[in-house]
């Protein structure tokens, strides 16, 4: 029988709240790629977008197999491919596992079998070593994306460090900087339920219903504590007349990681930052920001972004997934068969439930 002709189980998506499991074949299997067997799945935010919102502005489109987070075993590989084996168990780079790049939440996570296009050993595959189980890896891609912030930041072991969410890219954050050995890591959330997994893995939570940093200062005060006089706030009369320079005590917090997307968060953190502080947005914002580039200048404070993740990331995840430094169930709550994929989407949409929720591909 050949393998066009093979069928499989997929998760397909057909628009807002509609996802179904149907019979699908099987993709080919060109010469230069390989067909990898999905052993678990991670729903990701984008496809929870997707599937409480619609999916044409995550590249999701109606009528086809999703997901982007997995991991699993060659099944089949082309006779040009080299460096991977059938049986390999691996973890697949979506974005360098499709043709285009764009359509990489469509890499077909959710589906028992996937393409890999231009199979490459350290681009779109990553042989797993064999003491890091499916249930582990299968955070890898996530805690990428995380670990790539951190090491955007550039961040040190002695910083100090406050994290905006704690949702899994957020928890990811504090899994990664608690790896490589920082120790006065915070992250702020009004969601108790999340903030405890940030508190089990060794960050400080801070449970706060306001989005306003300027407001959680009282509670930021405590744990990262205040440098007095080190800055001055510059206050500006009608049209830049009367200016007006006041000390401002600021707190002592080198790096602030947005994995939330509040538009106050980087406006405070300008008027907070010490001299030399670090702003990484790891979120989508939804609407515009001002920014007073005259703090900026005076506080010497470095504000940039943080997108996907590189090889480096990546390498680093599984090196502290094999070691322990990071545990899946810090992050994964739920686990569903593929069968019950409708089940898991549901229970991944109710916050104070889920942080993480896999499907089991098996």
């Amino acid at each position: 029988m050949t393998t066009e002709k093979m069928e499989m189980r997929a998760l397909i998506y057909h628009g807002i709240q509609d996802v179904r499991v149907e019979t699908c074949p099987i993709p080919e299997c060109g010469p230069d790629d390989v067909i990898v067997r999905t052993m678990r799945a991670a729903i990701c935010g984008s496809d929870m977008t997707a599937y409480l919102h619609g999916g044409e502005n995550m590249y999701i489109l109606p009528g086809h197999e999703f997901g982007h987070e997995m991991v699993g075993y060659v099944w089949k590989k082309g006779a040009q491919v080299t460096g991977v084996q059938e049986g390999d168990r691996v973890f697949v780079e979506p974005a360098q596992a499709v043709e285009n790049p764009m359509e990489a939440n469509m890499a077909g996570a959710f589906s028992q079998y996937m393409r890999v296009h231009h199979a490459c050993e350290g681009k779109n595959l990553y042989l797993l070593p064999e003491n890091l189980s499916y249930d582990d890896a299968v955070i890898i891609e996530p805690l990428s994306v995380s670990t790539h912030a951190k090491n955007r930041a550039a961040t040190k072991p002695e910083d100090k460090v406050l994290v905006c969410g704690s949702g899994p890219i957020g928890l990811g954050v504090a899994a990664a900087l608690l790896a490589q050995g920082n120790k006065t890591v915070a992250v702020v959330d009004r969601d108790a339920h999340r903030l405890n997994y940030a508190e089990a893995m060794g960050a400080f939570p801070i449970l706060s219903m306001d989005n306003d940093l300027e407001h959680l200062k009282d509670q930021l005060v405590p744990f990262f504590g205040l440098m007095e006089n080190m800055n001055h706030r510059v206050h500006f009369g009608e049209a830049g007349g009367d200016v007006e320079i006041t000390p401002n005590p600021v707190l002592d917090v080198d790096v602030v990681f947005d994995c939330v997307g509040i538009p106050s968060f980087a406006d405070e953190f300008i008027r907070h930052a010490k001299q030399y502080a670090r702003f990484c947005d790891i979120a989508v914002h939804r609407t515009e920001t001002s920014i007073r580039f005259h703090e900026i200048m005076s506080t010497q404070c470095a504000l940039m972004g943080s997108r996907g993740y590189e090889h480096e990331d990546i390498v680093e995840v599984i090196q502290n997934l094999v070691q322990g430094k990071i545990r899946a169930e810090q992050m994964v709550t739920h686990c569903f068969p593929l069968e019950q994929a409708t089940e898991a989407f549901a229970t991944a949409a109710d916050s104070a439930k889920a942080v993480k929720v896999v499907l089991n591909m098996e």
